[in-house]
């Protein structure tokens, strides 16, 4: 779900990583840590419909910096 890339977008930036771990169990189903592989993932149908209404297509790759930016304005939005 989460590539290298991105990945290393959000860890450049520890000012996010709280923010990144709010969105990741956000999306995370009910009951998660009840099921292998133990991990607050998303469901995959979820993030396919995520993917497809933002960039036009389930398939396409998704920018780093576009979740950072995704991010920055969730912790904006909460700082109310």
């Amino acid at each position: 779900m989460i590539d290298r890339s991105t990945a290393l977008a959000v860890a450049r930036r520890p000012g996010l990583w709280g923010t990144a771990i709010g969105a990741a169990l956000a999306l995370a189903p009910v009951g998660w840590w009840r099921h292998r592989p133990f991990l607050p993932l998303p469901d995959a149908s979820l993030m396919r419909w995520r993917i497809a209404t933002a960039y036009g297509s389930e398939d396409a790759a998704v920018d780093p910096e576009d979740i950072v930016a995704y991010l920055e304005w969730r912790q904006r939005s909460a700082q109310g």
